[in-house]
């Protein structure tokens, strides 16, 4: 019998990840057990931007290994994080980042000198890019994920099943109604999923000739996911995350921005719809979504499975896999903190198959 498992954000140390599966019975040997299917919600690089050569490898051994299992047995989601590669990042050489990385570290996170790093490197969209977010970058990364994508071992969307018999959509950080419009799709998975699927596939082929030439053409999943542009970071599909816009602190100006949002209401998540996504951790999750939160979420600190429900206009964030209700938009978030939490305490998200 197959067992299907969803694994969040795989962003640490690649034996930490081996033994988060072998806790799960999830390995045999070296390699993932003969009735084990995967899926990585996406997110391959990136957990420590201050040793992030180290980071860097480590996610290079990672994906490989993951890759280097058949299609029917590993599916990889695509993150922000691999997608940057060939978006943001699609141009620039090892030495180039490196000294933007250097630069940016330098100003020690100082909103005020972005200006100067701006002017020092116009091509990238911000110094925080740089010196943290995608601080690991190597041209060998990206030349990996040109590799996968061209193979078609990314997707955009998967659909599955829950074991309580929910048909559930997949994607690295969920959809909402600003999605769904663009798409044109009913709000239910296996459409949305397909639809998202041909928009990949689609804006792969745009790139294919000048990839398999060496011409750093970016890869575009424009109006969806908009990739971050000189001095403006992106926003949209694989980008935003939730949060309570009311709440005290929160810049709405900033967060909500179109074309390019990096947050997103849970207000309009659509309903009747159940998701799964991960990018967005536990203690993020309390940080944005404020008095939203319930006693029990608020009681834990970082990791495991929650889920985000709108219910009206009731938006409940809690610990666990919510129970089936009818008419309610369920985003069960499964970004496990890999990078923070003890190996023993991540959790995978198992469903009872693919569709």
């Amino acid at each position: 019998m197959t067992r299907t498992l969803v694994m969040g954000d795989p962003q640490g140390p690649f034996d930490k990840l081996l033994e988060v599966l072998d806790r799960h019975a999830a390995l045999d040997g070296d390699r993932l057990a003969g009735d084990v299917v995967l899926v990585s919600i996406g997110d391959h690089f990136d957990y420590d931007f201050h040793d992030w050569q180290s980071a860097g490898q480590q996610g290079l051994r990672l994906l490989r290994w993951l890759a280097g299992h058949d299609a029917s047995q590993v599916r990889l989601l695509l993150g922000n994080h691999d997608a940057s590669r060939v978006m943001e990042l699609v141009a620039i050489s090892d030495e180039r980042f490196a000294a933007a990385r250097a630069f940016a570290q330098a100003l020690d996170g100082d909103p005020a000198c972005n200006a100067r790093f701006l002017a020092a490197f116009p091509e990238l969209p911000s110094s925080g890019l740089a010196g943290r977010d995608y601080a690991s970058f190597s041209v060998e990364q990206r030349a990996l994920i040109i590799e996968l994508l061209l193979a078609g071992r990314f997707d955009l969307a998967l659909v599955g099943e829950l074991a309580d018999g929910r048909v559930v959509l997949l994607t690295h950080a969920g959809i909402t109604r600003r999605e769904l419009a663009m798409l044109g799709a009913p709000a239910e998975p296996t459409p949305i999923a397909a639809t998202l699927q041909t928009r990949l596939a689609t804006a792969i082929d745009e790139v294919r000739a000048d990839w398999l030439r060496g011409i750093p053409t970016p890869l575009s999943l424009e109006p969806l996911h908009v990739a971050g542009i000189p001095g403006e970071e992106g926003g949209g599909l694989l980008y935003h995350r939730p949060t309570n816009p009311d709440r005290r602190g929160a810049d709405r100006a900033w967060g909500l921005a179109a074309p390019r949002p990096r947050r997103f209401d849970p207000r309009t998540l659509p309903l009747g719809l159940t998701q799964i996504a991960g990018h967005t951790g536990h203690n993020k999750c309390l940080t944005e979504l404020g008095g939203w939160a319930t006693q029990a979420a608020r009681g834990r600190k970082h990791g495991g499975i929650r889920t985000l429900r709108l219910a009206g206009e009731t938006v409940i964030y809690d610990l666990g896999v919510a129970a089936p209700a009818a008419g309610v938009a369920d985003l069960i978030l499964i970004d496990g903190e890999l990078r923070r939490v003890p190996a023993a305490e991540v959790a995978l998200l198992p469903l009872a198959r693919l569709c």
